[in-house]
């Protein structure tokens, strides 16, 4: 028996008016035209290509169904298919796929009967083509249909680096699991691996694998799973039941013996006996497929539209395919941030309050009497902070004085670049005040100091009795580089001084100059307080990779002779020229989504066209999929993580 064919033409279904007798259309017609080439036989090729196709589909119209006249139904079905637009004509004998067309008309119709008439209906395909109704789809995520390995027993980490001791990882399960069959698998990677056999039994290096912290009956996992080094190790599958738990918890937890190392652990824990291959999850690059291979079944060429998903920054979406087709949005040069120097604060104080962490009579000095180790000078005595003369921090000595040198001193640390050294270029700068006479005997060490010693070290020196005399020195270790007594007349009393010490590279400089005041213009400073500078020292390798972990102030008098006014008001230390990283903002960011339309032959950025995306050389006609295998390579900015890239399309047919 023949099977009724069911038509449907936009929104419209003529089968209530119409049973369809006979469809034509050609089996594939061509529009080749030729010409003639003077006087030769026959004629040349011009051109060949697929033309329009024309539908005739033959039937009866019933009225007895509708209870219509043939005069009514004709009305109604001329209303139904008068369209001036095309529409998509269906034929349920050509399932799964449809005609963009437009109908043109009816070449006979025979109305004479009450109840049944035939007609014939011409529809007009101007492509010539009939489109898959279904959209396939081809992606760089060959993982994405497998289960994912770590959706019921999540990722954690720990160490037992200061111990060969067991260490506990727990992690909560999602799901309850009790009474399942399940399948177990664990993959652990081991970093700074350090272990060794316990000496007293003899036991190596493993990871046990059990039911956490709960209190329920479920046999341990995973035993003895060995550990060598460093390393991914995974363990043999094991199947199990997991019993109901009586705890309120329901964890598995990773115990690590004899190992001393930082361990991060994936337990995939999946219903039933087979546990499925380790697979990446969306987070790793290597989810990502290099190639796409993209399969158009049908008898056409069609235009995909290609779907490019962000998960981190990138600059380039770029897409080759086998044709040798090029499209290309964004710039393959973008960087995702550029190497920058700056200046960072080590360490500064104002000395109006007690700052933050000062400790007392501790630090490192070079100062021993003539140098001599053996004869000690004493840091004792204690400090006054924004006292009688402003912000700044003075000494109080004690009454008596029962060594040659001695004062009180206060430590600061001081912190690492953003880069992690405290070895690098720094400027050092303390505003003190250092009033002396021929009597006063005394001295201000400013320090860069570590736990071992001296780092650099610029001291105020005043020390020989009976002489109006006052000395800087600046030691790099506990080398003496440079020493000089000031000119009293520049460096008199009554003033306010800087010392600034600067290090670049390996080498040092030192720049003690009078701060302005008391009415001395700016322009007057050179000529009336010339500078006093150090010729720049350059330093051994040693001397110039000396690490920065702190600042000592060392305030000292001699024996129990007067002692000069001096305090220091501020100190500002800083590393110079620390390099950086500054992320630039890319032309995609995590998230966004990239729709590139072949055929219409622009790209859509979270819904929104994106015009300064065009590119005028972009090979958008080689994009069209021929039937058959199209391989495409997805490319990215050099430095950015793999993007999702999905091609979507509508099989064609001649």
């Amino acid at each position: 028996m023949k099977k009724e064919i069911a038509v449907k033409y936009g929104d419209f279904d003529l089968s209530p008016y119409f049973i369809v007798s006979n469809v034509t259309m050609p089996f594939l017609y061509k529009d080749n035209q030729y010409t003639q080439i003077g006087r030769s036989d026959g004629e040349s090729l011009i051109y060949s290509r697929n033309a329009k196709t024309k539908i005739t589909i033959q039937g009866t119209i019933l009225t007895q169904e509708t209870n219509l006249t043939v005069a009514e139904t004709k009305d109604e079905l001329i209303n139904a298919l008068k369209s001036d637009t095309i529409q998509q004509l269906t034929l349920s004998n050509y399932p799964g796929r449809y005609f963009n067309a437009i109908f043109d008309g009816s070449q006979d119709f025979d109305g004479t009967f009450d109840y049944i008439a035939t007609v014939e209906l011409v529809f007009t395909v101007p492509d010539g083509i009939a489109h898959s109704v279904a959209t396939k789809t081809a992606d760089n995520m060959p993982y994405k249909d497998l289960p994912v390995n770590f959706a019921i027993a999540s990722h954690a980490s720990g160490s037992n680096t200061t111990s060969l001791d067991t260490y506990p990882i727990h992690m909560q399960l999602s799901e309850d699991l009790s009474g399942k069959t399940i399948t177990t698998v664990a993959k652990a990677i081991v970093t700074n691996y350090q272990g060794k056999a316990d000496p007293n039994n003899g036991n190596r290096p493993v990871i046990n694998i059990k039911d956490g912290m709960s209190t329920g009956n479920w046999e341990g996992l995973i035993a003895d799973m060995p550990i060598t080094g460093n390393g991914v190790y995974t363990s043999v599958p094991k199947t199990m039941t997991k019993n109901p738990l009586t705890g309120t918890s329901n964890q598995i937890g990773v115990e690590m013996y004899n190992l001393n190392a930082t361990i991060e652990v994936w337990i995939k824990v999946e219903i039933g006996t087979t546990a499925s291959p380790w697979s990446p999850n969306p987070a790793d690059p290597e989810y990502y497929a290099d190639t796409i291979t993209v399969h158009n079944g049908g008898t056409y060429p069609v235009e995909p539209v290609i779907t490019a998903t962000m998960h981190a920054d990138n600059g380039l979406i770029a897409l080759i395919n086998g044709q040798g087709g090029v499209l290309q949005f964004g710039n393959p040069e973008e960087a995702d941030g550029v190497e920058r120097k700056r200046s960072e604060v080590a360490r500064y104080e104002g000395f109006d309050k007690e700052p933050a962490g000062a400790a007392y009579n501790t630090g490192q000095t070079n100062s021993h009497y003539y140098y001599i180790a053996a004869q000690k000078n004493v840091m004792e005595g204690s400090v006054k902070y924004a006292d009688d003369d402003g912000s700044a921090v003075e000494p109080v000595f004690l009454p008596t004085n029962s060594y040659y040198w001695e004062g009180p001193s206060v430590h600061l640390k001081t912190t690492n670049a953003s880069n992690g050294s405290n070895t690098g270029s720094f400027i050092a700068k303390w505003r003190y005040k250092f009033n002396s006479n021929v009597n006063a005997l005394g001295a201000i060490e400013m320090t860069l100091d570590n736990s071992t010693g001296v780092a650099y070290q610029v001291i105020i020196r005043s020390n020989y009795g009976g002489k109006d005399d006052v000395d800087v020195q600046v030691f790099a270790g506990s080398t003496l580089v440079f020493q000089q007594t000031l000119n009293r007349r520049v460096f008199s009393n009554g003033r306010y001084y800087e010392a600034k010490l600067t290090k670049l590279g390996n080498t040092l400089t030192l720049q003690l100059a009078g701060i302005v005041q008391g009415g001395i213009k700016p322009s007057e400073v050179i000529t009336r307080n010339p500078p006093l500078i150090m010729p720049p020292i350059m330093l051994t390798s040693d001397e110039a990779s000396l690490p920065i972990t702190g600042a000592t102030l060392w305030f000292q008098r001699f024996e129990n002779y007067p002692y000069p006014d001096m305090g220091v008001y501020d100190m500002d230390i800083e590393w110079l020229n620390v390099d950086y990283w500054t992320d630039l903002s890319n032309r995609f960011s995590a998230g966004d989504v990239a729709t590139i339309d072949v055929a219409n032959r622009q790209i859509l950025v979270n819904g929104v066209i994106n015009a300064d995306l065009q590119l005028i050389d972009n090979d958008w006609g080689k994009f069209r999929l021929l039937p058959g295998d199209t391989q495409i390579l997805p490319q990215r900015s050099s430095w950015a993580q793999p993007y999702e890239v999905e091609v979507a399309f509508q099989e064609a047919f001649l």
